[in-house]
Parts: C-alpha cells; structure tokens; sequence
C-alpha cells in the first residue's frame, strides 16, 4: 500500500484570504486572489521524493455559499498545476467537500461525510488509491484538519504560520502531533518523524 501526506489547501499550499465579515480566513473567490506560498513546491517535491503521495483534501464551500462558480476551483487547480510543473513536482490528487450546512444550493446544503473535521476526504483518497492511513500524515492550518486527520488515524502537524487569522489556532482543541511554521517546515517535521521511525509505534 501507498503513504500519503494529506494537504489542506487554504492557508497551506496557497495564502488565504481574510474575510472580514466571517471574521476568519477564507478561499480565494477569484484567480487573482490565488497566490501559492513560497517554498510550496519545494516542500512537495520534498514529499513525494520521501516515497509519499502529495493530496489535496479541502474544505470548498465558496460554490454551495454562492461566493464563486464551479468554474473557478478547476481554474485554480490548473494553475496550482502549472505552478508545481514549472518547478519539477506535482499532486498525485485533489480532493474537495464542495458541501455546506448552510448552503443556498439546494443540493450543496447537506450533513456530509467529507467535511472536515469529518475524515470523508481522506478514507475516500486512501481507498482509490490505496492508501495506508495509519503510515500517513495531514497537514493543515485549523483545528478541522488536525481532526479529520486524527479521525483517519493518520500522523498531523498543523500549520500555525497563518495562525494570526484564525481563532482559537494557537490552542487547538485536538493536538497535532507536530507544529510548523509552514508547509516546507511540515515537510522538514515529516522527514524528521520519519527518520526516527515513530510511526512504526502507533
């Protein structure tokens, strides 16, 4: 079976955007939003090159919220990959929750599975590409991703150079195996946990 490292995307491989009427970071709405954060093509490259798989698992609710078309995200992950070629990496998949509670689609405005903190994204990656969760990792910049992650019985860190956006970041209610300052720094962790073999402990 394969090992993966799980990505949030907002806030991890890409800057989130604050929003100020939610009064929290949020996805970028348009293409001129989208900005990838230094080092991130590095630190897949890094992945991949340890013998992970690198994939996305996010949260993307600005369709069901009526903040951006479906258009948008497809546009984004062409330029993410375009970004990541350029540089000599790639993902080996994407994976969205385009699900909310409060959605103004009919259809969108669902209890799901794959919203994290639920673990969907995940058990659905591990299983089509035949994942071996309890020798993998999430990183991800909130609380949410730390619990999907711990829910998938996979290895975390959490991603707290953003932390200034977000509310209750510095104290997580749930505990990341590891903390960094961003996503090259979780791939530095990753390689560190590695080399001394912890996982084979859990």
């Amino acid at each position: 079976m394969h090992r993966a490292v799980f990505l949030d995307r907002d806030g991890v491989i890409n800057a989130a955007i604050y929003n100020p009427v939610e009064g929290k970071p949020d996805s970028p709405h348009s293409l001129e939003e989208f900005r990838v954060l230094p080092g991130t093509a590095k630190a897949i490259r890094m992945i991949r090159d340890m013998g992970f798989l690198a994939i996305v698992v996010s949260n993307q609710p600005g369709v069901a919220k009526g903040k951006c078309r479906a258009e948008l995200l497809e546009a984004i992950n062409d330029r993410l990959r375009t970004s990541l070629a350029e540089e000599g990496t790639r993902l080996d998949g994407v994976y969205y929750c385009l699900h909310h509670p409060q959605a103004v689609i009919p259809f969108l405005n669902v209890h799901c599975d794959c919203r994290k903190p639920r673990p969907g994204l995940l058990l659905t990656a591990a299983r089509e590409r035949d994942v071996d969760l309890s020798r993998s990792y999430m990183i991800g910049d909130q609380e949410t991703d730390i619990g999907a992650g711990l829910a998938a019985g996979c290895r975390t860190v959490l991603v707290n150079g953003n932390c200034h956006l977000a509310t209750g970041c510095g104290a997580p209610q749930v505990r990341p195996h590891r903390f960094a300052d961003n996503l090259l720094a979780a791939a530095e962790a990753i390689e560190s946990l590695e080399g001394e073999g912890l996982w084979r402990s859990s």
